[in-house]
């Protein structure tokens, strides 16, 4: 419980490393679909990348609500493949999976450690508490742009010190890697269960090696 505890306060202190702050601008004035053209993450060499036309009906709540679902699966995709490459290498940060029982050496890296099943009960509990925590701590408000979950303190950054252009370029930086994350991590997780839990460095190594 401790460990969950921990990362939720340090995903809150470590906020600005991943959340665009709200500006006091807003991007989507129109109902329109060519208002959604000048959104951020609308960039080369896709542009406006909308094949199944969900946003087709210029509804700006629910453009809203996508980009927020996107930006939030974006940064724990970010998260998921940091943990996939430092594990992969052999670090496992101290925790505890049970009560007084802390995380084992021979604890499998990546997916299988789900797939073997040595993933205990109580590591699960904390996962879908920290994950609560997070949706109680830092809601999504309606008045601020789509992944913008920051406390309202001037203790982080906000966008509205920025030029409008700037502003920009951090929210396309952020949205970007996040979909560079998730399609990294389902790659990541496709090739372990592939090759027996194989961590993606030493699959690319091995490659590379032939």
């Amino acid at each position: 419980m401790k460990t969950a505890a921990l990362l939720t306060v340090s995903s809150l202190m470590g906020a600005s490393a991943f959340v665009a702050p709200a500006p006091k601008f807003s991007r989507t004035r129109g109902v329109a679909r060519m208002s959604f053209e000048d959104e951020a993450g609308v960039t080369a060499p896709l542009g406006y990348w909308d094949p199944l036309g969900f946003s087709s009906d210029g509804d700006v709540e629910k453009f809203n609500r996508y980009r927020a679902i996107e930006i939030k699966h974006g940064r724990v995709a970010m998260l998921a493949m940091l943990h996939t490459l430092v594990t992969g290498l052999g670090v496992k940060l101290p925790g505890l999976v049970a009560a007084g029982d802390g995380i084992p050496a021979s604890m499998p890296a990546g997916i299988n450690a789900i797939t073997s099943g040595a993933w205990a009960a109580q590591g699960w509990a904390q996962v879908l508490l920290f994950c609560s925590a997070l949706e109680v701590l830092a809601p999504q408000k309606e008045d601020k742009i789509p992944g913008d979950v920051q406390p309202d303190t001037s203790a982080f950054a906000k966008l509205e010190d920025k030029t409008e252009e700037e502003a920009l370029a951090y929210q396309n930086k952020e949205i970007n890697n996040g979909r560079l994350a998730m399609v990294a991590w389902t790659g990541a997780t496709v090739g372990a269960l592939l090759t027996n839990g194989e961590d993606p460095i030493t699959t690319l190594l091995s490659k590379l090696g032939n």
